[in-house]
């Protein structure tokens, strides 16, 4: 679900989630007339998401658009008030650098912890925006079938024969909750990582970090097609929450049946969702 899933853009994460709703809040912009003239009103788009144990820093809210825009680009909101409310506790946030609508807690007294019900609230000069959202449970402990990816020696593959080396891969499983979504990251740590080489020699460039579409199984199995980089490797397993499960099953929709995707905004669109995760690490060498 996105930018789900999760690399770096100005410091920030931007996770396969955001990658979904960026999808979905152009479909919700196409749901506006397109023959709106002096009656069309802008909305806002909340793509707000915490993470069990991690800062605040993936909240973003822009605008919506409408067909005729020449700017595809949303609109960033970077005028709010954005404040998180807790138990009746109120941590109010404050704009990221930059003027791309991310806001983040600055604070130290702020953890976001299983089970906790967050409120959103976000006033763009008369407007009020509001959204609820409970932090799911961590997936439990993740293993793994083995500690190290395998990538096999290209330069004795010949192209139209059968490859002689193994396709190995370490499987990472997690006790999955009936009903439940989860989805998976891979992230390379190491300062300098070494690229891997493809059959034909060329060095195979990419993100450090990748980031998996949503799952309801309770096992994800990482080949050497799905690296990039040699070296150590963290695994992360998040658990997805209802809200996220219900926005990744409205853009599983058919095309001919097509319909709004889900929003649990009050006073505009988008969606308000947490996360919680565990982890191991990998080892991606050469066989």
């Amino acid at each position: 679900m996105t930018n789900p899933g999760r690399v770096r853009l100005h410091g920030r994460r931007t996770i396969v989630a955001a990658r979904m709703w960026s999808a979905c809040a152009f479909m919700l912009a196409c749901s506006s007339p397109t023959d709106v003239g002096s009656t069309y009103e802008a909305s806002p788009v909340v793509r707000a998401f915490l993470y069990a144990g991690e800062p605040v820093t993936d909240i973003r809210l822009t605008w919506t658009t409408t067909l005729t825009d020449t700017d595809t680009m949303p609109k960033p909101v970077n005028d709010a008030a954005v404040t998180l409310i807790r138990q009746g506790v109120r941590f109010a946030l404050v704009l990221s650098p930059g003027d791309s609508g991310y806001y983040r807690y600055a604070g130290s007294d702020l953890t976001v912890r299983e089970g906790d019900v967050f409120d959103f609230e976000a006033r763009i000069g008369d407007r009020l925006v509001t959204a609820t959202t409970t932090v799911p449970a961590r997936p439990g402990s993740v293993s793994k079938s083995a500690d190290t990816v395998r990538v096999p020696d290209f330069s004795s593959f010949t192209p139209g024969q059968r490859p002689s080396f193994d396709f190995t891969t370490v499987t990472v499983r997690w006790p999955a909750a009936t009903g439940s979504l989860y989805y998976v990251t891979l992230e390379n740590l190491e300062n300098s990582p070494v690229s891997i080489a493809d059959s034909s020699g060329r060095f195979q460039f990419g993100p450090a970090r990748m980031v998996f579409s949503p799952t309801a199984a309770d096992s994800f199995a990482i080949g050497f097609n799905q690296v990039k980089y040699y070296g150590l490797h963290r695994v992360r397993v998040y658990h997805v929450n209802d809200e996220y499960a219900q926005l990744y099953a409205t853009q599983q929709q058919n095309s001919r049946d097509l319909n709004e995707p889900f929003t649990n905004i009050r006073g505009g669109l988008g969606v308000f969702s947490a996360f919680a995760s565990d982890t191991t690490r990998v080892v991606v060498a050469k066989q």
